[in-house]
């Protein structure tokens, strides 16, 4: 068994960062390396979500109510935390106002073509419930639509629970390969250290530091108000629900570390939904909540998207009302759902809802060239929040056994040896 699991990917976090620094055209070229390391978790993703839903759906021996009590709690949960994140990024880009006098003739722009070619696939809530129904679930499992797999794999295991013993073969099939993906993710994550450090070496080296000196003060607005989140919000949640959270968030604080240097919440899913269950949650919250949280339930990208919104308002001098500042954190609501589904999700989104309100895209393109850097940031955030929804879900629905002396183990890490 590997301890200091955590110890190790900050260690190959910094190491990337010298190396970066230092020797940026060497740097550049481990990207490949990086990008190998986030395949291996992708690949295990949609298995381990299809097979685990599939057995926790079983449980409600076919009962259809309990699992849409679960998914309206839920959806329930994202949406009072959606904006409550999207209030304090309003608070900050207000108080601290990070685009006044900023000079944009100065900034580098980026090419955002491809960012405009996707903007048309940000969909409303209308058409993501729509999609949620695969017309072909091999299809739904190859463009990795997380949304329509557990839909589809919700609508099995309850018709698996429904004819009892029949189902009994397929059902441990599915555990099974359950438990064998979640060894895989074991195997796998030996890797993440050297994977983190190419990451982290690849975006140093291609972008340096130079470039995000201009917009410190954007950086530093989006990296109080996740700090806030984190270290505010979240704890306070969790003190009215009886959680001990920072117990929670220092046993996933190595999840933490991956999802910032890869800017990937995939990276860490099967290892954080193993480390819930084993924390008290259910397998059936677990398996449903965390999956469906990769597109509903994105914290940072939330707080991330208010204030870059309201910071290109005041960077091009243009005054919104409260009114219409709310109005933008109201088509935000709508439009950052199923963000993960969307390349670039995060610029995409910020480029619709800019253009619905009648921003200049040029704020966007200014704002992509640092995206990098407050993608780290945003992206780690939703760890701890997943955590949190899975908790607070469980105990709504009364299935929330805590074992608090798991958090407190070093054998909570991830990496193990035989």
């Amino acid at each position: 068994m590997k301890k200091f699991f955590a110890f190790q990917v900050m260690i190959g976090l910094i190491v990337g960062a010298i190396l970066g620094a230092i020797f940026p055209e060497f740097g550049t070229k481990l990207r490949p390396v990086g990008d190998m390391f986030i395949h291996l978790i992708k690949m295990i993703v949609i298995p381990i979500v299809f097979t685990t839903i599939v057995v926790g759906a079983s449980g409600g021996n076919g009962n259809m109510k309990k699992m849409g009590s679960l998914g309206l709690k839920t959806v329930i949960w994202f949406e009072l935390i959606t904006t409550l994140i999207l209030g304090i990024g309003l608070l900050l880009v207000n108080l601290l106002k990070p685009g006044v006098g900023v000079d944009l003739s100065h900034l580098a722009k980026t090419d955002i073509s491809q960012v405009k070619a996707n903007a048309s696939t940000v969909v409303d809530f209308k058409t993501m419930i729509v999609n949620i129904i695969p017309s072909n679930i091999v299809n739904a499992m190859d463009q990795n639509n997380l949304l329509a797999v557990i839909f589809f794999a919700i609508l099995f295991g309850v018709a698996a629970g429904a004819i009892g013993k029949a189902a009994e073969p397929a059902l441990k099939f599915m555990e099974s390969v359950s438990k064998v993906m979640f060894k895989l993710t074991q195997m796998v994550m030996v890797t993440a250290p050297i994977g983190v450090c190419a990451l982290m070496a690849s975006s140093v080296g291609q972008f340096g530091i130079s470039l995000f000196i201009p917009m410190a003060k954007l950086i530093g607005v989006v990296y109080l108000g996740l700090a806030i989140v984190i270290f505010g919000l979240f704890p306070l949640i969790a003190w009215m629900f009886k959680i001990p959270y920072f117990k929670v968030f220092r046993m996933v604080w190595d999840l933490f570390l991956i999802t910032f240097s890869t800017t990937s919440t995939e990276t860490v899913l099967p290892q954080l939904m193993e480390r819930m269950e084993k924390f008290g949650c259910s397998k059936r919250v677990v398996s449903f909540v965390i999956p469906a949280g990769l597109s509903l339930n994105c914290d940072g990208s939330t707080l991330y998207l208010s204030v870059a919104s309201i910071f290109i308002a005041q960077a091009f001098g243009i005054p919104m009302s409260l009114e219409q500042q709310l109005i933008v954190m109201a088509v935000l609501i709508a439009t950052s759902k199923g963000i993960a589904a969307v390349p670039m999700g995060s610029l995409v989104v910020l480029l619709a809802t800019a253009t619905a309100v009648g921003l200049p895209a040029e704020g966007v393109a200014i704002i992509a060239g640092i995206d990098r850097v407050l993608d780290m940031a945003r992206t780690a955030c939703n760890t701890p929040g997943h955590c949190l929804a899975s908790i607070v879900v469980s105990k709504w629905e009364k299935e929330f056994h805590p074992n608090e002396a798991f958090a407190a183990r070093p054998e909570t890490q991830s990496v193990r040896q035989s």
